[in-house]
């Protein structure tokens, strides 16, 4: 599957970046993750600031490839799915994100208070992890996004 065929299923949309909105995307990155260590805030709080992260992050790397996820459900599935075509991303990692993405539902909507310390670890693990592998794949694929 390509981002192409995403776009003919109505999945992505194509559209152009600009370096101005990798900045700005990034400082949301840099801005959660942040956030995500703030004890003096709640673990679900801090949680959803690591997943917001990793969610952007995927985001950024979908934005460098031109496209952007149709507004429709499921849409955040697809930017976390999409890290296999843009960035080569191990299944592994999108599986963990997919994992990421049901407990922040889960926290968001039905109830508060059932993010571990473990889970808030992991997912802090993530969107460090993951917004070092994307700048290293900015560095390599898209450089003129970085640059100025």
């Amino acid at each position: 599957m390509s981002l192409d065929k995403w776009a003919e299923y109505g999945w992505l949309k194509g559209e152009p970046t600009s370096r101005d909105e990798i900045r700005s995307l990034l400082t949301i990155v840099d801005r959660d993750l942040k956030d995500a260590n703030v004890t003096a805030i709640s673990e679900d709080r801090r949680f959803e600031a690591a997943f917001n992260a990793v969610r952007t992050a995927a985001n950024i790397a979908l934005r460098a490839s031109g496209y952007r996820t149709s507004t429709q459900v499921g849409h955040h599935i697809k930017t976390i799915e999409s890290m296999e075509l843009t960035m080569q991303t191990d299944s592994k990692l999108v599986q963990r994100m997919k994992m990421l993405l049901r407990k922040r539902n889960a926290t968001s909507y039905d109830s508060a208070g059932n993010v571990s310390a473990q889970e808030l670890e992991l997912a802090i693990r993530t969107a460090a992890e993951l917004r070092r592998v994307l700048i290293a794949w900015l560095e390599t694929n898209h450089p003129e996004l970085l640059k100025g």
